[in-house]
C-alpha cells in the first residue's frame, strides 16, 4: 500500500539569486523561479563520500523511503542534478523524494565528479572548441574517445552496483532522470547502457543531433531498446548552442528515439493545463514527450511524479532483455475527446486518430478598414474550416442552399445554426447572433471559425499555438513544441530518423 506524503513548509528567499543557493543545503529555504522550483532540504537524504571508481572519492546522496525494511525488492532511480549543480540540488528541485516516500522505491544523486559538471559526449564537429574556451562550451569537460574511459560513466556504473549490494534492489525495474546537462548524462548513459535500464527520462537539454545520428542519417545508438520521457519546456532556448532551431532540435531528439524503439508514428495526445504530452507506442519501448507550456530552461517540480505515474510505473525488464509493460498508475491515453486542426493542412487531428477534409483548413484576418484612408488593421485572425468538417466531427446534420452559399446545420443538440457567405453573423435557432468573423467561400466551400464554433456551441475549452488550434472538454493550453508535432502529424509526414536529419550536413 502507497504511504502518504506531504509538503513542509519552507522560507521562501526569492532576493537570493545565486544559481544554487547553498543557503539551501540542510534548511527550510525556497526558492522558486520559472525554471526551478526547491522544496526544503528533506530530512531523510543521506549524504555519502566513496571511492567507486578510478581511485577517486566522488559523492552522492541517497533517500530511502521508511516503508523498506529489506525484505522485499524495490526499484532504484538514478536522478542526475543539472550542470553547477550537485545532487542534493536534484533532490530539493524534484518531487522525486515524495514519489519514492509514497511508491516504495529508493531515489539515489550523485554528483558530477568535476567542477560540478558531468562528462558528456562532443559532437565531433566541436571537440576541437574545447581547447579554446568561450561562452558556449566555458562549463564542458574535455570527454575521453572512449565512453568507456568516462569517470562519470564507470562511476554511476559502479554507484548501481554498490547501492545493489547495499539495498535489495529489483534489477529489472531500475530507472534514470536528470534535468539540463543531467538530461544530457542521463541520454549519454542510456544511448551507450541502455539495456541495464527500464526507463530513461529527462527534462530541459535536448542533445546534440550530430550525436544521435551519423551524417547519412543513420542511428547512433548501442544501448538499445528503453522506455523514454522527453519533458520539454516551451521557452527553453539551451538548443541554439547546437546552432539550429530549438524546435527543429526536439524534434530530432524525439525522431531518434521513435525509431530506436521502433514506435508507432500516431501518438495519443493529452493536454492538462499546461503539460502537453504525446504517447507514442513502441515495439522496444514506449516514448513520451512532454512539452510544458510557458516555462523555460529547467523542470517542473512535478516532473518526476508525471514521470513515474505515466511511464516508470509499469516498465521493467524481462528476462529475455526486452521492455516489459505492466499497467501504469495512470494511463497513457489521449484526451477522450479532442480535436486539432492547423492553417494549410487537409486533416484534422480527432479523438487521436487522423480524419481527412474536404479542403484545407485557412487563416482569415479580420480587419478594420472603413476610415483609414485606405489603410487597414488586423483585429485578429482566426482557423476557419468546411463546414463539412464540422458536420462530420460533430455528427451533425448539413443542407446547403442556394447554390452551397447558404447552409444550415442541425446539431446533435437539437440546436439549429444557419449560415451564409460574407454575413458575420447567424441564425441560431430563429435568433440573430454575431460571430468571430464572416463566412467565407472558398474553393467551392463553405467556411466558418472552428474556436468560434467549439466555444460557442460546445462551450469547449480552445487553445492556440503557431497555427494550431486545439479544442477538448477541459483546460488544456496548447504548447509550441507540441503544435509542431500536431503541424506534422497533420502534413501526414510524422518524422521518422529520414526527415529528423534533413539539411544536417
Amino acid at each position: 500500500m502507497c504511504a502518504d506524503i506531504r509538503l513542509f513548509p519552507g522560507n521562501p528567499n526569492d532576493a537570493n539569486r545565486e544559481y544554487l543557493p547553498e543557503g539551501i543545503k540542510g534548511s527550510d529555504m525556497v526558492v522558486n523561479e520559472n525554471g526551478n522550483n526547491s522544496q526544503p532540504y528533506p530530512a531523510g537524504l543521506l549524504e555519502c563520500h566513496g571511492t567507486i571508481a578510478d581511485q577517486v572519492e566522488d559523492t552522492w546522496y541517497e533517500y530511502v523511503p521508511a516503508s523498506y525494511q529489506g525484505d522485499k525488492k524495490v526499484p532504484l532511480v538514478f536522478s542526475m542534478h543539472g550542470g553547477l549543480m550537485s545532487g542534493w540540488g536534484q533532490a530539493v528541485y524534484t518531487c522525486w523524494v515524495q514519489v519514492a516516500e509514497r511508491e516504495g522505491f529508493i531515489v539515489v544523486f550523485p554528483n558530477a565528479s568535476k567542477r560540478r559538471v558531468w562528462t558528456i559526449e562532443i559532437e565531433a564537429k566541436k571537440r576541437a572548441a574545447i581547447t579554446t574556451p568561450n561562452e558556449e562550451n566555458a562549463y564542458l569537460n574535455a570527454p575521453p574517445d572512449d565512453i568507456a574511459d568516462n569517470h562519470d560513466i564507470r562511476f554511476v556504473l559502479g554507484l548501481m552496483e554498490h547501492i545493489k549490494s547495499k539495498y535489495k534492489i529489483d534489477e529489472t525495474r531500475v530507472f534514470m532522470q536528470g534535468m539540463s546537462m543531467g538530461d544530457l548524462m542521463t541520454s549519454q548513459f542510456t544511448r551507450h547502457y541502455g539495456y541495464l535500464l527500464a526507463g530513461s527520462a529527462g527534462s530541459g537539454a535536448p542533445v546534440d543531433p550530430g550525436l544521435l545520428f551519423s551524417e547519412d542519417g543513420q542511428i547512433k545508438n548501442a544501448g538499445g531498446g528503453v522506455d523514454i520521457w522527453q519533458s520539454r519546456l516551451e521557452l527553453d532556448a539551451v538548443a541554439p548552442h547546437y546552432h539550429m532551431e530549438t524546435q527543429q532540435v526536439v524534434a530530432k531528439n524525439l525522431a531518434y528515439w521513435k525509431t530506436v524503439n521502433q514506435c508507432e508514428p500516431i501518438p495519443q495526445i493529452k493536454i492538462i493545463g499546461e503539460k502537453n504530452l504525446a504517447f507514442f507506442n513502441g515495439k522496444a519501448g514506449h516514448v513520451v514527450l512532454c512539452d510544458v507550456k510557458n516555462r523555460d530552461h529547467g523542470q517542473t517540480f512535478d516532473d518526476a511524479e508525471l514521470v513515474w505515474d505515466y511511464l516508470f510505473s509499469g516498465a521493467s525488464r524481462g528476462a529475455d532483455g526486452s521492455i516489459q509493460h505492466g499497467e501504469t498508475l495512470l494511463p497513457r491515453t489521449g484526451d477522450t475527446w479532442a480535436l486539432a486542426a492547423a492553417t494549410d493542412r487537409s486533416q484534422v487531428f480527432f479523438r487521436n486518430r487522423l480524419v481527412a477534409m474536404d479542403a484545407p483548413a485557412i487563416k482569415h484576418q479580420k480587419l478594420k478598414y472603413h476610415g483609414l484612408n485606405g489603410d487597414s488593421v488586423v483585429r485578429d485572425e482566426y482557423i476557419c474550416v468546411p463546414l463539412t468538417m464540422i458536420a462530420h466531427v460533430f455528427g451533425a446534420e448539413l443542407t446547403f442552399f442556394d447554390e452551397g452559399l447558404s447552409a444550415e446545420l442541425t446539431l446533435s443538440t437539437g440546436v439549429k445554426l444557419q449560415i451564409a457567405r460574407g454575413n458575420i453573423g447567424c441564425i441560431v435557432d430563429g435568433k440573430v447572433e454575431s460571430m468571430y468573423c464572416e463566412a467565407i467561400w472558398r474553393g467551392g466551400f463553405l467556411y466558418i471559425s472552428l474556436a468560434w464554433f467549439c466555444r460557442r456551441m460546445y462551450n469547449m475549452h480552445v487553445s492556440i499555438c503557431d497555427g494550431v488550434l486545439y479544442a477538448t472538454d477541459h483546460d488544456a493550453q496548447l504548447s509550441l513544441n507540441m503544435a509542431v508535432l500536431i503541424k506534422e502529424l497533420l502534413q501526414g509526414k510524422p518524422q521518422d530518423a529520414t526527415t529528423a536529419v534533413e539539411g544536417e550536413q
